[in-house]
């Protein structure tokens, strides 16, 4: 370098300029030189040969190669062969300014760190990549990722200081020690949510594209991300719900993938029957109704209470419901309850699975049921309750 300077020294000085710009214009051409040799490094054997190597990768049978080595990865090993050179003759080219060779020794520092941060971020995302490709089920990948992302930028940014302050890492450390108390208090909901979200993947509580439903956050969707600090939540009308890992953690959320998963969903609807229009119906008229053919567990010859038969014909028709899940399996429980009175009337609860996960012809088809159940109340003497108080609707 010291030859380099010699010669645009020379030159110059031959050229018959001034001392006073011999100095900042030979730093500059030397600065010029040392950026195009690098260039020309860089573009003419470092990124050919790794788009040799890439090439040769892909050949192979395997794909840990093809993810830990991509050509991403590739790149930037090549970027940061770069850097070092340039790290390494930048602080040659203040031979004319002394006073700047430690700021320029620590700037190639921070840009040589910087240059090994990016390529483990690389190297860290396709060890995750490949952990998915492995299970594609399991969130903590996502979460192992943001952790070992957090974790390298953590390291990265210690160095920097350390650099900048020309000091230990461990005088670093030790002073960040003593400010401990205020960096929790400071990033109190940060460690929160990290702490949540390593806790709901490792359970396996949650994973992208998982249907949560969070009351208090008026979410009710997809899961599109999963990170450290946040849960984006796609909720049905487009909109996105940003919801801290540790809100999950500490006040519940409901997740129903698990229904989904099994290739079915749930009709769950309670009507209030009108505790007046509840009575005994006689033999005679029993007949009309049919009965027989759903109520032999009950004594037909004697009085029967029409909202006794009527939950059985209610369970009869969910269970032959041409779309019903079988009630064995998996616990697909099948059921009409009466739930203790209230001023509104006696709740009739009814709930069970139908094997129609899509959620367009699941609303047309619970539609449907509800609107043939609504309708026979009347066969059995029933009246559905409805407050006579309620405003008229007008047009």
């Amino acid at each position: 370098m010291k030859r380099l300077f010699d010669i645009l020294t020379s030159w110059l000085e031959a050229a018959g300029l001034p001392d006073s710009v011999v100095a900042p214009l030979s730093t500059a051409l030397a600065t010029l030189a040392v950026l195009a040799g690098c260039g020309l490094l860089y573009f003419f054997l470092l990124k050919p040969v790794s788009q040799k190597i890439d090439h040769q990768i892909r050949k192979t049978k395997t794909n840990i190669d093809d993810t830990l080595l991509s050509p991403r990865v590739i790149n930037a090993v090549s970027m940061l062969a770069t850097t070092i050179l340039v790290a390494w003759l930048s602080p040659k080219l203040t031979l004319f300014y002394p006073d700047a060779h430690q700021a320029v020794v620590i700037g190639c520092r921070v840009l040589t760190i910087a240059a090994v941060t990016y390529l483990l971020v690389l190297e860290s995302n396709g060890f995750c990549d490949l952990l998915r490709l492995r299970n594609a089920q399991h969130s903590g990948v996502l979460v192992l990722r943001n952790l070992l992302q957090s974790i390298i930028g953590v390291g990265a940014g210690l160095l920097i200081i350390s650099v900048i302050l020309d000091r230990d890492l461990a005088y670093v450390i030790s002073a960040l020690g003593a400010m401990a108390a205020v960096l929790m208090l400071v990033f109190k909901d940060s460690i929160l949510g990290m702490i949540a979200g390593i806790r709901l993947s490792l359970n396996n509580m949650l994973k992208v594209n998982d249907w949560i439903i969070v009351p208090k956050y008026n979410a009710d969707g997809q899961v599109e991300d999963l990170s450290l600090t946040t849960v984006k939540v796609r909720n049905w009308d487009k909109s996105i719900s940003n919801i801290p890992p540790h809100a999950l953690v500490a006040e519940g959320f409901i997740n129903k993938q698990r229904m989904l998963d099994l290739g079915v969903r749930q009709i769950r609807r309670t009507f209030y029957v009108d505790v007046n229009s509840v009575h005994t119906i006689p033999p005679q008229e029993i007949d009309n109704l049919g009965a027989a053919e759903f109520a032999d567990d009950l004594d037909l010859s004697a009085p029967v209470v029409n909202l006794s038969l009527f939950r059985r014909w209610l369970r009869r028709k969910m269970l032959s419901h041409p779309l019903a899940a079988p009630s064995g399996s998996m616990k697909m429980q099948v059921f009409v309850r009466e739930i203790p009175a209230t001023p509104t009337g006696l709740p009739l609860e009814i709930f069970f699975f139908v094997k129609c996960p899509d959620w367009e012809e699941f609303e047309l088809l619970q539609a449907d049921f509800i609107d043939e159940v609504t309708a026979a109340f009347p066969r059995f003497g029933l009246r559905l309750y409805q407050s006579l108080a309620a405003p008229a609707f007008k047009l």
